[in-house]
């Protein structure tokens, strides 16, 4: 990559010799340098030179290519080729170069793999990373730079360094009653990214704090004359598969509009696992995308977001936004399953601001033990929308009663877990227990309540077999999307 490598005091010494187009193979090895040892390409390797790292073991990759002809660093496909960090904190910092492409590569054994980004500071564009693995990792890939754009980040797998064995969140009942309570954060999050046009696809994520976040920054660059240059907007959250998370699935925080999460399969989320705290306006796409226990519930509108769109998603926990943070405006559910899952919980309950945030065309599952299954809370009927007073507090046992009172959910259906081919109700009495997705079916059997109980939605449920589109994530008839790497 540079003309030459040093691990003493003239390690920036040699300027780059890679170019926009050229293709850095690496044949099969280990590569790990002698971070602490200085002059350790003369002293300890047969005089040989070996590394290119300084003392803190980062590689810094600072060529830039372009988008036509990117910095290419691929496996030569003679064996597996393993960075191992050696107990750093960041391996490759890309921060200052941009289109740097990483193909077939394993990073192991440091905190933050690839660095490409700090707020307000420097970042990356263009940053591929695909097939590569990640073991004993802190962070995957990492950026909250407002200016980077259009990362491609697929057909990875990320392994984080939290238990493996049982799920543990990291606030509030039931963790807190467990020995090992608080569990220490290892593993952050896979891949966080901020700016525009990145795509997050086929990446299989286990034992984080997070799986895939869009990262939460704040208010954008400029509020409340936002740089369009700057937007966190366009990003693309599809086919991933993600399991034991202590905290979410996936996030969409901080982002503005325009951002489509599709056909994910979430299992083993300590707490929610789908959140926008907050979304500015939106809209955000949640469509197709597969929950399966999440204690704490599978959707977190906090921090007052707007412009959620959910449809044909199969939630088997409770979709819950109550409270003074979780009000949230222009929200809208379509043909979704909604399955309970924790005893003593409402199955579905709204705290809006607008009277223009919607339900219909859903399959509820109501949990037990519970006085009131629906919770509806608008301003008056009467009133298009009011941000400033309290809400009229709306409570209801039955599907019936709510979709009378409320106008909502006039079409929507109980089901149970027998729409599924295999799917059973998690233990509640074994909160920490991992599921595993080879013992779940979530297809629907073809005489299911949920079958043609959906409605049309044009360029989301095309296609369709039947009468009309089932409810949930996956159409009956119709084969599963590929999860994870491809």
């Amino acid at each position: 990559y540079y003309q030459g490598a040093v691990g003493g005091d003239w390690t920036n010494a040699w300027p780059p010799r890679v170019q926009p187009g050229d293709t850095i193979l690496v044949h099969a090895g280990l590569y790990k340098d002698q971070r602490f040892k200085y002059g350790h390409e003369l002293l300890f390797s047969g005089g040989k030179a070996c590394c290119t790292t300084t003392w803190d073991g980062t590689y810094y990759l600072t060529q830039s290519g372009t988008s036509e002809r990117p910095i290419v660093i691929k496996a030569a496909g003679d064996g597996e080729v393993i960075f191992d960090g050696d107990g750093n904190y960041n391996l490759f910092n890309v921060m200052a170069a941009n289109y740097n492409y990483f193909e077939g590569i394993t990073v192991r054994n440091t905190d933050i793999a690839f660095l490409a980004g700090n707020k307000s500071i420097a970042g990356s564009s263009g940053l591929t990373v695909k097939k590569c693995r990640f073991e004993n990792i802190g962070v995957g890939v990492f950026t909250d730079y407002s200016g980077s754009k259009n990362f491609y980040i697929a057909d990875n797998v990320f392994i984080g360094r939290d238990d493996s064995t049982h799920l543990m969140g990291w606030y509030g009942p039931p963790w807190t009653s467990f020995p090992d309570y608080p569990r220490p954060n290892k593993s952050y999050f896979a891949v966080k990214l901020y700016g525009s046009g990145h795509v997050m696809c086929h990446n299989f994520i286990a034992n984080f704090h997070d799986g895939i976040d869009h990262a939460t920054y704040g208010l954008p660059d400029g509020y409340p004359n936002m740089l369009r240059d700057k937007m966190p907007v366009s990003i693309d959250i599809y086919n991933n598969d993600i399991t034991n998370i202590s905290d979410n699935c996936i996030e969409a925080d901080g982002a503005m509009h325009n951002i489509r999460i599709l056909r994910n399969r979430c299992l083993n989320q300590a707490a929610n696992s789908l959140s926008m705290q907050t979304v500015f306006g939106g809209p955000a796409y949640w469509i197709r995308n597969i929950v399966y226990y999440a204690p704490q519930g599978s959707f977190k509108p906090s921090v007052q977001p707007s412009g959620g769109v959910f449809y044909h998603n199969t939630m088997i926990a409770n979709v819950s936004g109550l409270g003074a943070r979780g009000i949230s405006s222009n929200m809208h559910f379509r043909n979704n399953l909604i399955l309970g899952e924790m005893p003593g919980e409402e199955i579905f309950g709204m705290e809006t601001f607008t009277n223009y945030t919607s339900s219909d065309y859903n399959g509820f599952r109501p949990s037990e033990g519970v006085e009131s299954s629906f919770i509806w809370n608008s301003p008056p009927f009467n009133v298009f929308a009011d941000y400033s007073q309290p809400r009229e507090q709306r409570k209801f046992k039955t599907l019936t009663e709510y979709s009378q009172a409320t106008g909502q959910d006039k079409h929507s259906i109980l089901v149970d877990y027998d729409i599924f081919r295999n799917v059973a109700k998690a233990d509640s009495k074994d909160p920490r227990r991992l599921y595993k997705s080879d013992e779940l079916d979530f297809q629907l059997r073809s005489n299911a309540a949920a079958v043609d109980a959906g409605c049309i939605l044009p360029n989301i449920n095309d296609g369709f077999i039947g009468k009309a589109p089932d409810l949930g994530a996956l159409e009956a008839g119709q084969p599963p999307p590929v999860y994870g790497p491809r």
